[in-house]
């Protein structure tokens, strides 16, 4: 798969703007992520997510939604993976959420993802109810459960979605 899907250029979802995320960002970004499941469960600190978010990856686009001017929800796709793109993280920010914008990214991944492949992937923390939920309502069914995967002690459920 080439990068075209996932271009690193700002996109327009609806009246929302997806656009690359810049590193001066990070760190603030991280510290919001921290403090909300799954990364406040899991032991996620700030400085090590702002790095993750930072650091150089040819193959995984990050992006930052942009709702009213301001961020709202990250999103980081790593392509080619597999048979297809893996939404590596996908969160909304707490003053946006129940908004429909988780809802928008994954749309607009599974837009970018169609053109080039028949698979979506995610993976979410088995405790994490409300996200394996909301990856339902989008389209994902569960197809593995990797224990220990991020965390000792905790299992991480592999989604797809197919195209």
């Amino acid at each position: 798969m080439t990068g075209a899907p996932f271009a690193r250029q700002p996109h327009a979802i609806g009246s929302d703007r997806l656009r690359p995320l810049d590193e001066g960002e990070c760190a603030s970004l991280a510290g919001i992520l921290v403090t909300l499941d799954p990364w406040q469960t899991l032991g996620f600190q700030a400085d090590a997510l702002a790095r993750y978010l930072a650091r150089g990856d040819d193959a995984l686009a990050r992006f930052v939604l942009e709702s009213g001017g301001a961020p709202a929800g990250i999103l980081a796709v790593r392509s080619p993976w597999l048979r297809g793109p893996y939404i590596e993280l996908l969160a909304v920010l707490p003053g946006a959420q129940g908004s429909g914008l988780g809802r928008r990214m994954v749309e607009w991944a599974a837009g970018q993802a169609a053109a080039t492949s028949s698979n979506l992937w995610a993976c979410v923390s088995a405790f994490n109810a409300r996200a394996r939920a909301f990856y339902g309502r989008v389209g994902f069914i569960e197809t593995a459960t990797l224990p220990d995967l991020v965390t000792a002690g905790f299992d991480e459920v592999l989604l797809r979605r197919r195209l």
